[in-house]
């Protein structure tokens, strides 16, 4: 193994081999999604061959994609959800509001 001193003696010149650098090319690139991102469609599910389909534009998608999708939209329901049962359960504790055509303080009848 040869070892070169530089001039002074202090310094020593390991013999590797360096890569290339990037030639400026990504390593990912983005799937283009020009004509449909499957995004508010509906899907179709073949359950015995595994597959699905957009509706919009009958291409094939990943059935992780659409249980994905699935998931979003149950999670955003299930919220949406839980906000409408708090703000009527809020609405049934009240007694009491302010009238929006005299401006008083009147009581809630509570019908049911």
């Amino acid at each position: 193994m040869d070892i070169d001193l530089d001039e002074q003696g202090d310094i020593v010149r390991l013999p590797v081999d360096y890569k290339a650098p990037p030639d400026g090319a990504r390593m990912l690139v983005e799937v283009p999604y020009a004509a449909c991102a499957h995004l508010r469609s509906a899907f179709e599910v073949d359950v015995r061959a595994g597959k699905c389909k957009c509706l919009d534009c009958q291409g094939e998608v990943s059935p992780m994609f659409v249980l994905e999708r699935l998931m979003h939209r149950e999670s955003q329901w299930m919220r949406t959800r839980a906000a409408y049962q708090d703000e009527m359960q809020r609405i049934a504790e009240r007694e009491r509001t302010k009238c929006q055509h005299c401006g008083q303080i009147t009581r809630i009848s509570h019908r049911r």
